[in-house]
């Protein structure tokens, strides 16, 4: 009886030890290490012009595969705008190199306008280049910039 009920508790102890343990390693989708990512763009930047904020960037390296850009955008009130702040990025849109929407500038540029923004906000912008298979690289430097009232 002893022995049974010491393995009922053995076995509740080792269940409650996995069910509250936390998972180990990094979150999100494995990614081979043979696997060679776009590298992100550190010429991001971004203007109020009257169609919408025109952001503009160019890949930093001519060997890069680029099949897409996720555009990464966060939006605040103006007057609780935080510039230096960390911001909270989400995804607006995923550009095929030869859309209509996404146009060339040069060899490496490129240029895009996101029309659906609101007067008086402020807006941060990052931009990831993204593979065939869909797999993005590390999104480039933010890029700032309040939208006046028109």
């Amino acid at each position: 009886m002893k022995n049974r009920c010491f393995l009922r508790a053995l076995l509740i102890g080792l269940l409650i030890v996995v069910l509250i343990s936390p998972g180990c390693g990094k979150r999100g989708d494995p990614i081979p290490s043979q696997v060679k990512l776009p590298p992100g763009s550190t010429d991001l930047s971004v203007d109020s012009v009257p169609e919408g904020m025109l952001l503009r960037w160019s890949l930093p390296g001519a060997d890069a595969r680029i099949d897409a850009f996720r555009i990464l955008r966060s939006e605040t009130v103006a007057d609780k705008a935080c510039p230096g702040c960390p911001q909270d990025y989400r995804p607006i849109i995923m550009l095929k190199v030869g859309d209509d929407r996404l146009e060339r500038e040069g060899q490496m540029g490129f240029h895009y306008i996101d029309m659906n923004v609101k007067g008086g906000n402020f807006y941060s912008y990052r931009v990831s280049a993204c593979d065939s298979r869909g797999q993005c690289g590390d999104p480039s430097n933010p890029a700032q910039r309040i939208r006046e009232k028109r």
